[in-house]
């Protein structure tokens, strides 16, 4: 019993001397924004502070592309599991805030193969210049989850109170201001994006997307549904007449480059 005990004794101070003197606030600045295994994505970490008990803070991490602002997580409390250190898995909890909302989740800091899985909830669309990035205007209230291994995954989400401008993506005009809310679920494989479900829905109408993104490429399809009551006193549908598939069913191809 002893002998457990001293071991026990042992692998605490062994992992404590380990989180002291072998992981500075440095490393764990240069592992986090090392995480974003992308030529065009990079995290930019500030203000990070290392605490006594395998917990840190920091002010903001940032996801940019071609060094532009996507989102930014600010005001981040996070605790490493001791374990993960002498296993060289530095496995990460944390959370933040993210445009009002919060976010909270898990990710690996080492080894080639990770695992992130991250929580959103009530964040506004607004405060994110992603969406800015492309071409959608207007807000909204984010919520979702992501959850990735090894470069393969998930992502759902649900956007409510939405107010959006029309936008012209891919050389078509969309009427995303029709729309109030949406939904969606997608799986991650390496650099390309594919979309199971996503639901856009409206007073009178109902869209669905459909199709991937691969390597910074589009190769989607929106299906748009309005009632004829909508559709009469909207004159955004005569600006879509060639895509009418038949009476109440528009299907418009989106192509090309992603703009972003």
């Amino acid at each position: 019993m002893k002998r457990f005990l001293v071991a026990g004794l042992v692998l605490v101070f062994l992992t404590f001397c380990l989180w002291i003197v072998a992981v500075p606030e440095a490393l764990i600045t240069n592992l986090i924004e090392g995480a974003m295994r992308d030529d065009n994505l990079h995290l930019r970490v500030t203000d990070m502070h290392k605490g006594l008990f395998y917990d840190f803070s920091c002010g903001s991490v940032t996801l940019t592309k071609n060094d532009k602002p996507l989102l930014s997580v600010e005001n981040i409390e996070g605790r490493i599991n001791p374990l993960s250190l002498l296993l060289l898995n530095l496995n990460v909890l944390f959370n933040g805030d993210l445009s009002k909302g919060k976010v909270n989740g898990g990710i690996d800091l080492f080894r080639g193969k990770s695992h992130v899985n991250v929580a959103v909830k009530g964040a506004e669309l607004k405060g994110m210049p992603f969406f800015g990035l492309l071409g959608i205007e207007g807000q909204g209230t984010l919520s979702g989850d992501i959850n990735i291994r090894n470069a393969k995954g998930a992502v759902t989400f649900s956007v409510s109170d939405a107010r959006f401008s029309r936008i012209t993506f891919a050389g078509v005009a969309v009427p995303l201001e029709v729309f109030t809310g949406g939904r969606g679920a997608m799986k991650v494989d390496g650099s390309t994006l594919r979309i199971q479900s996503f639901a856009l829905e409206g007073e009178g109408i109902y869209a669905r997307l459909k199709g991937d993104v691969a390597a910074g490429k589009m190769n989607l399809t929106m299906e748009l549904m309005p009632e004829k009551t909508f559709k009469d006193r909207n004159l955004v549908f005569m600006m879509l007449t060639k895509y009418q598939v038949s009476p109440g069913y528009y299907s418009i191809p989106l192509t090309g480059p992603l703009p972003l």
